[in-house]
């Protein structure tokens, strides 16, 4: 029995996207175990959709929920990707790899994130950098819960077997309160309905094709540096690379003196010759 079935969700419209996707996976090895989810397409939807979600929101609520009704008797566990996602050329080892470990150490786990947008503050950089240290030094994902810590995003979950039917429950018909499902899945988690971790580094990242979005449309300049941030915590980033990315895409942004002041003491404070006190 395979270690799980995946799918990656796409728009008819969207070709281009679909043909990156398939060559992605075929050049990883992986173009068997994945198939295509085509992605309800919020825009063709009725009027009888009522509900404050923008159309690209519903349509990948709506998705989610397709998918999960179609695979209610699965016993494999389910892998689900947005097409814009990129996976590492290990992932057919890493993967099951990740899966058998998780399955045997966190037995009750519903849903594991491999990447998400991530909060920029101190503290969680100083958790994800002491995550990706023992990575290099070991090989292995640190997988920790998200139920105290702010996420977002969708581009990459695997989905316990044994909990399909649950998440279904969880978000059968609750786009009609108009809040998007990623925003959504994170109340869940907070309130223990929902059992999610997260891979550190992330095992999973953003591809290319990110920067126009067929949810929100094309990316302003500050959400373009959160993504890029983002893709700093997947486990083969090119940090340098990152980095001068970021310095490019901020290079005229201006800054108040006393926010220089305040980047100035944070560099210092995550530097190797802080002592705390």
């Amino acid at each position: 029995m395979p270690a799980f079935r995946g799918f990656f969700i796409n728009l008819d419209r969207n070709k281009a996207r679909c043909e990156a996707m398939t060559r992605h996976l075929a050049d990883i090895g992986l173009a068997a175990e994945y198939q295509r989810l085509p992605a309800v397409d919020g825009q063709t939807l009725g009027a009888d959709y009522v509900t404050k979600l923008d159309r690209g929101n519903l349509g990948l609520w709506l998705t989610h929920e397709r998918l999960l009704a179609a695979n209610k008797s699965s016993d494999t566990h389910l892998h689900l990707l947005e097409d814009d996602a990129f996976l590492p050329k290990d992932a057919a080892v890493c993967f099951p790899s990740l899966l058998e470990k998780t399955d045997k150490e966190i037995p009750d786990w519903d849903v594991i994130f491999t990447d998400i947008m991530v909060d920029m503050s101190v503290w969680m950089f100083q958790l994800l950098t002491k995550c990706r240290q023992e990575y290099q030094q070991n090989g292995q994902f640190r997988v920790f819960s998200l139920k105290t810590y702010p996420f977002a995003g969708t581009s990459s979950l695997f989905i316990n077997a044994k909990s399909i039917d649950k998440y279904l429950r969880l978000i059968e018909g609750r786009w009609t309160e108009g809040t998007p499902i990623d925003i959504f899945l994170r109340s869940q988690v907070k309130q223990g309905l929902l059992n999610a971790y997260l891979t550190v580094p992330f095992a999973t990242s953003l591809s290319e094709h990110t920067g126009s979005s067929d949810i929100r449309g094309g990316l302003d300049l500050s959400r373009s540096v959160v993504n890029l941030y983002r893709v700093a915590w997947f486990k083969d980033s090119d940090l340098s690379k990152v980095g001068e990315a970021l310095r490019r895409l901020t290079a005229t942004a201006k800054k108040s003196d006393l926010t220089e002041c305040y980047l100035e003491a944070v560099k210092f404070l995550l530097s190797d010759q802080w002592v705390g006190f």
